[in-house]
């Protein structure tokens, strides 16, 4: 199993999310630093942090 460098996370990054990849934007970690509060334009959700994918990340891979 391969180990990727830490991706640096902090607010106002663009991410993906979710089953159906959308894109939002990172507004404030929780208070253990296990999820981050992610908004799009359906509103406002709290996402692990293992389930981020930067979005430079995703069309660097493209």
């Amino acid at each position: 199993m391969s180990r990727q460098p830490p991706i640096e996370i902090r607010a106002g990054v663009r991410v993906r999310f979710g089953p159906d990849r959308r894109i939002g934007e990172l507004v404030r970690a929780s208070p253990n630093g296990e999820e981050w509060l992610v908004k799009d334009r359906f509103g406002k959700f709290w996402v692990a942090t293992n389930r981020l994918i930067l979005e430079d990340e995703e069309t660097a891979a493209h």
